[in-house]
């Protein structure tokens, strides 16, 4: 089935924030934050990931993964917390035709195989992936939060610190953003399960600053 006749409200050149679960060519399953970008026609979409990020080896060695799309900010979070990414993995299961496997409970799915890597910066490659097939999971009806989709954001720069610690300017930039989406979460999620997995976020963040400190990042 074509990703356009089951998510017929996607448009092409926008970045989506998405769940990519993949495996080891020795079977280790993973699971990681990742944003992609669709093509005009559907036919393929982009993957950015880190050089770093075991998700890129993965799709280097297995050339297969799967797109998970939520949006429970949850899988977000323990996506990019390696103390708690454990949890996470054991949601995940058995897909339909690739390799990799797929989270459990998410909204939609589409299981693709890798068609071309090119280099994008320094850091990351660009990754053009051809879908294998699409299909729909388990709906999930919930008002417009703004607490959702900033706890959302809080992940996405979450998942960037690491990355950027020797590079002053962009780690910046990212402590901010997860700071505004903190102050965003504060008033419209006060008390809710959105608030303890924003406080999960920012205690492995602080621990990650702490430990490495005594070197601080270069300009």
């Amino acid at each position: 089935m074509k990703i356009s006749d089951v998510l017929n409200n996607l448009k092409p050149h926008v970045i989506y924030e998405t769940l990519i679960s993949s495996i080891s060519i020795n079977g280790e399953p993973d699971i990681a934050p990742m944003g992609l970008k669709f093509s005009e026609e559907f036919e393929e979409f982009i993957l950015y990931p880190f050089k770093s990020a075991k998700t890129y080896r993965n799709l280097i060695e297995v050339g297969e993964g799967v797109v998970n799309i939520t949006r429970d900010p949850r899988p977000f979070i323990l996506g990019c917390l390696p103390e708690l990414k454990h949890e996470l993995l054991k949601d995940l299961e058995r897909s339909k035709l690739v390799k990799a496997p797929r989270l459990r409970g998410s909204e939609a799915y589409i299981e693709f195989k890798v068609k071309e890597v090119g280099e994008r910066s320094v850091n990351r490659v660009e990754v053009i992936c051809e879908p294998v097939t699409a299909y729909l999971g388990d709906l999930r009806v919930e008002p417009y939060s703004r607490a959702v989709y900033a706890l959302i954001e809080a992940s996405v720069n979450a998942s960037r610190v690491k990355v950027f610690l020797n590079k002053s300017r962009e780690l910046l930039k990212v402590l901010n953003g997860i700071s505004y989406a903190e102050s965003i979460i504060r008033r419209t999620g006060e008390g809710s399960e959105y608030e303890k997995l924003l406080n999960l976020l920012i205690k492995s963040v602080e621990e990650i600053l702490r430990r490495t400190s005594s070197s601080p990042p270069s300009p």
